[in-house]
């Protein structure tokens, strides 16, 4: 119940079950650290429990997994929600397909963080996975919240509890920014049509589904919400708070109420504001992890968004995304929360889904009572800056923006175009975030730079800053772009693929499936193989490995065929393919070929 022992990652979420693989994942998230993004299908593809920064390692397994992946990812994120990289890495421009900005109808955040995953079986029956959280696609460090489920479709018939699953959906492409591709709008149909027939059931010991509820969506929002129905004994968690929410929710409770908040934002409140809760609590400093990368800018703290309220013997729990702020609750955010109820139990009692058992649970202990601080006066000039780099953010935010590539020689040309107005006491400095940052430049339209193919991106880097001590504002836009040429990811290939001997090293992983990826993860793709041509592995054995393949699996055979079509596009990737090896695989393709023309006839 909520014990601070028991945790889990993110990427759990997309690992399938046992006989299935994933075919659709759609990831919504107010935040997105770009490269969590490159390692999510890297961990799913090799079940490796290897951390983040380790899997990225390997950038060819990486964008095996990635092709692998495709179209069957999109992530939603709002439209200023994009960080900027640590690293400069030619791998984000396989990201841009899948990356769609989005922003909320009544001008507040897009907010939820939900993931709606389809795993189908080699029979095409499927299972979808849903996790309605409190967490960002980021690094973050902090204490967040999750809740999951998965089940199959039953029929036709609409489900009560899950239609706001289908309704966030259907809500996507008009929030994006950009027009969504047929493909991707099919796909988002397809699996709201599947969500709204399917029953998720609560974890044990809770009763019932999981009832989902969507905020935000109607423009312009419709009314306040609160937690229904109405009880006694309240909990209340969340990093941000204000007196709006905190109202809603002392009317809807009438007996002792736990809040648990950051201490800064309890500071804010007046006393009024507090006077209705019994007890107030704040993450202790000893409850937040010390990075251990030494990256200090990680967020840690208290992150969970999470609302428990009691009624006669039932108890009603709310996991998701809303802030205790009059933006989650009067609707200006999109927002995406899951009830599940279960028997109260009695006061004092280790059984039952009660707050009490909340409080025995040991998350507790990593908290003390809160104690207001003496909080300074707000320095009006800091203040002023402050509202000045978030003016210019919003400038930047609403402009009217593109990314044009032309070719130059050998080079490209990758140029900012545009047209903006900024306060002139503000200093923005902008880069492709495919080269490092310290080749930014001073924002002056139009600005380009001379780039290699594999180095042109849609991310764009922003750097904000004014002459006084406040953080600067930094994030990263997804930008329209014009002439982006045919064959990046072609490009990136050959860049990684730098001799036949290491074709033949990631083509023995590809054969090998998941277990093979696995281990090429493991080894860097470094470790020798059984040999490779003129050095042990022989052509016969490869033969046959492509033959059991394609008789028994032939789906499997996909990567290869378009890591050999990718190197053979070009005359510079021609000679990474051994000839020898190349006949053996035409004889393979055109097997392929012909049992797809005869379908029901066996090899």
């Amino acid at each position: 119940m909520l014990s601070p022992e028991t945790r889990t990652v993110a990427m759990e979420v997309l690992r399938p079950p046992a006989g299935y693989r994933l075919d659709l994942a759609v990831l919504t998230t107010y935040s997105l650290d770009l490269d969590v993004l490159l390692a999510l299908p890297l961990a799913v593809m090799t079940q490796s429990d290897r951390g983040m920064d380790e899997l990225l390692e390997d950038p060819l397994l990486l964008l095996e997994a990635l092709r692998e992946a495709g179209e069957r990812v999109h992530v939603f994120v709002d439209h200023g929600g994009i960080g900027i990289p640590a690293t400069s890495r030619p791998l984000f421009a396989v990201l841009e397909s899948s990356v769609h900005p989005v922003r909320a109808p009544n001008g507040g955040a897009f907010h939820p963080k939900v993931w709606m995953v389809r795993f189908l079986d080699a029979g095409g029956a499927s299972i979808i996975r849903v996790a309605v959280s409190s967490r960002n696609l980021t690094f973050d460090r902090s204490w967040d919240v999750a809740l999951s489920s998965e089940a199959s479709p039953v029929g036709s018939e609409a489900v009560a509890e899950s239609q706001a699953l289908a309704k966030l959906l259907r809500a996507l492409p008009r929030l994006a920014v950009r027009d969504l591709t047929a493909r991707c709008m099919q796909q988002l149909e397809q699996l709201a049509k599947e969500l709204e027939a399917t029953a998720f059931p609560s974890p044990e010991p809770f009763d019932g589904s999981i009832r989902f509820e969507v905020l935000g969506l109607n423009s312009p929002s419709r009314g306040t919400w609160r937690p229904a129905p109405a009880g006694s004994n309240l909990l209340a968690i969340a990093p941000f708070v204000n007196a709006t929410a905190l109202k809603v929710l002392t009317q809807v409770s009438g007996g002792e109420r736990l809040l648990i908040s950051r201490r800064e934002a309890l500071d804010d409140l007046s006393d009024g504001a507090l006077s209705g809760w019994t007890q107030m609590m704040i993450l202790s400093e000893s409850a937040v992890d010390e990075p251990e990368d030494g990256r200090t800018e990680r967020p840690s703290g208290l992150h969970a968004k999470m609302i428990a309220l009691e009624q006669g013997r039932k108890v009603y729990w709310y996991v998701g995304s809303a802030n205790l702020t009059a933006a989650a609750f009067v609707g200006d955010n999109v927002e995406m929360m899951a009830r599940i109820t279960g028997a109260r139990g009695n006061a004092g009692s280790s059984r039952g889904n009660g707050i009490e058992r909340f409080r025995n649970a040991g998350f507790l202990n990593l908290c003390e009572p809160y104690q207001r601080s003496l909080k300074q006066a707000e320095d009006p000039q800091l203040k002023h800056a402050a509202e000045q780099l978030e003016q210019a953010r919003r400038v930047l935010l609403s402009a009217d923006l593109k990314v044009v590539c032309r070719a130059d020689g050998e080079r490209w040309r990758w140029e900012l175009q545009g047209e903006l107005q900024l306060p002139t006491e503000i200093t923005v400095t902008v880069w492709p975030v495919s080269i490092a940052e310290d080749q930014g430049r001073a924002l002056r339209l139009p600005l380009d730079w001379p780039l290699p193919l594999l180095r042109l991106t849609a991310f764009v880097a922003f750097r904000l800053q004014v002459k006084a001590d406040v953080d600067d504002v930094r994030f990263a836009l997804k930008l329209p772009a014009e002439g982006m040429p045919e064959g990046r990811v072609a490009q990136v290939l050959r860049n990684l693929i730098d001799s036949p001997e290491r074709f033949l090293r990631f083509l023995q992983a590809l054969l090998g499936g998941l277990e093979g990826l696995a281990q090429w993860g493991t080894e860097g793709g470094s470790a020798a193989p059984a040999g490779h041509w003129g050095a042990g592995l022989r052509p016969e054995r490869l033969l046959e490995d492509l033959v059991r393949i394609a008789s028994r699996d032939p789906g499997r055979l996909e990567p290869v065929r378009r890591l050999i079509d990718d190197l053979r596009s070009s005359p510079e990737g021609s000679h990474l393919v051994p000839e020898d090896f190349y006949q053996i695989w035409q004889v393979v393709d055109a097997v392929i070929a012909e049992q797809k023309l005869m379908p029901g006839e066996g090899s």
